[in-house]
């Protein structure tokens, strides 16, 4: 008895090879899939990664803390002088800005100390002087307490009274001398070197023991800004 050989149909052919095919095809685009991930994607990914650190730290601290208010000792309330010197602390190595009638000057830097002194232009008449500090970030303090300076160059008015230079003065009951006038509100007067204080209106009287023979009176009157008139008399007392 012969035995049928079973051959395999054509249909069946067709669909391995098709298979087959849908196989190579799926591993090409695998194949280059992967590579376009390995040497395309990830590098982008990893560099534009970097990128965003760089440009946005979360971790780098950030100071929005304003330096402390500087401190200015005190100027004279007047002076004669076109310029005046200010000194006082602040925050070390931070910068500082005077304001001088309202606008800002030139900034300084304060020393590693803290401590800080400038010279100022002053305009005659009323001056106001105030500052502030700056940090190396950019924050301001606020400002200082805002002092007034006047500028007066004007010499203090001086009048005495009562008094002629060379005249004689007899008898020892008018051995005690006064001296009188006025000047400036606000001014001191010396009468030989003894302080007398004006009355409001600027009057002052002084009593001097005269010395027998020729005596010299010094009167000289300062005002608040330093500014000096003096004047002598001499008057002879005879017993």
């Amino acid at each position: 008895m012969v035995k049928e050989r079973t051959v395999p149909s054509r249909r069946v052919r067709k669909e391995k090879q098709k298979a087959l095919r849908q196989t190579v095809a799926l591993l090409g685009f695998a194949v280059v899939t992967l590579l376009v991930f390995v040497f395309i994607i990830v590098p982008a990914f990893i560099n534009g990664f970097n990128a965003f650190l760089d440009n946005s730290n979360p971790f780098e601290p950030t100071d929005s803390i304003p330096p402390q208010v500087p401190i200015l000792s005190a100027p004279v309330e007047a002076t004669f002088s076109a310029q005046i010197a200010v000194s006082g602390f602040g925050e070390p190595e931070s910068s500082l800005i005077f304001v001088l009638n309202g606008e800002k000057l030139t900034e300084l830097t304060i020393s590693e100390d803290g401590t800080f002194q400038s010279e100022l232009d002053l305009l005659e008449g009323e001056n106001t002087i105030a500052a502030y500090s700056v940090d190396a970030a950019g924050n301001e303090s606020e400002l200082t307490k805002t002092f007034t300076t006047i500028q007066d160059a004007t010499e203090p008015m001086l009048d005495v009274s009562g008094i002629e230079d060379g005249m004689v003065v007899e008898t020892r009951k008018n051995q005690s001398f006064e001296v009188t006038g006025t000047t400036d509100p606000g001014s001191k007067v010396y009468v030989n070197g003894r302080i007398v204080f004006p009355n409001s209106e600027g009057a002052f009287k002084q009593t001097v023991l005269l010395a027998e023979g020729e005596n010299v009176l010094s009167i000289e009157a300062i005002d608040k800004a330093g500014n000096k008139t003096s004047t002598e008399k001499k008057v002879t007392y005879i017993p």
